[in-house]
C-alpha cells in the first residue's frame, strides 16, 4: 500500500475547495491555516501541504507551507518562552543545578535540524522544549528554517512538480536555500554569542 493513501482524497478535496473559496485571498487563508497547524496541530500538515501544492502550484504551495510552518513555530516558541521561559530556566538550575544559558549551541542547533527533518518528535513538543531550554531565537529560527524544508517540499510536491523536468532548477534552488540559511544560521549564533551578557555565578 503505498504511504500516501493514508491521506485522504476527501479531505484533500474539502481542504482545497475551502481554500479556493476565499478567491483573491485564498493564498493568505492557506498561509494562516499552516500557521495555526505549526503552532496548534489540530489537523495533519501533510494534507495541507498536499492541497496547498495541488490548488497553487509546487512554487507557492512551497513557500505557503514553509513560511507558514515556520510562522507558526516561531509563535509558539516565543508564547512558551514569554509565558514560562524564565520559570523554566530557574526551576531547572534551582533543582539539577544546571545552568541552561551555558547549553552547547551548536549542539542544540543541530538537534532541532534533526527533529524536524526526523518526524519522530512532534513539532509542538520541539518548539516548547526550545523555547523553554534555553535555545536562542536566532538559533531556533534558522535551525527550523532548515529543518522543515525536506518535509514542505515533499509534502508540497506529491503527485505534481517533483515529477516534472523542468522543476530539476526548482529543486536545485531549494538545495542552495538550505546552504545559504546554514551560513546565515551559524553566522547568527557567533554574533549572539558575542553580545551575550556576561553574568557573575550568584
Amino acid at each position: 500500500m503505498d504511504f500516501f493513501q493514508s491521506v485522504s482524497d476527501l479531505s484533500v478535496a474539502m481542504v482545497i475547495n475551502y481554500i479556493r473559496a476565499f478567491g483573491m485571498l485564498a493564498p493568505l487563508v492557506a498561509f494562516l491555516l499552516f500557521t495555526i497547524q505549526a503552532a496548534l496541530p489540530v489537523f495533519p500538515y501533510i494534507v495541507l501541504a498536499v492541497a496547498g501544492g495541488l490548488l497553487f502550484g509546487f512554487k507557492m504551495g512551497f513557500i505557503l507551507s514553509w513560511l507558514g510552518a515556520l510562522t507558526g513555530a516561531c509563535l509558539a516558541y516565543w508564547i512558551c518562552k514569554l509565558i514560562a521561559g524564565d520559570w523554566a530556566q530557574n526551576k531547572i538550575k534551582s533543582r539539577l543545578g544546571y545552568d541552561l544559558k551555558k547549553m552547547d549551541a551548536e549542539m542544540a542547533f543541530w538537534t532541532i535540524v534533526v527533529a524536524r527533518i526526523i518526524p519522530v518528535v512532534p513539532t509542538p513538543i520541539i518548539n516548547v522544549a526550545a523555547a523553554l531550554g534555553g535555545v536562542s531565537f536566532w538559533n531556533f529560527f534558522f535551525s527550523s528554517a532548515i529543518g522543515k524544508i525536506p518535509s514542505a517540499v515533499l509534502y508540497t510536491g506529491l503527485g505534481i512538480c517533483l515529477f516534472q523536468t523542468r522543476d530539476i532548477k526548482l529543486t536545485l534552488g531549494i538545495l542552495a536555500a538550505i546552504l545559504v540559511l546554514a551560513g546565515v544560521g551559524r553566522y547568527m549564533r557567533k554574533k549572539s554569542r558575542l553580545h551575550l551578557p556576561t553574568r557573575s555565578s550568584s
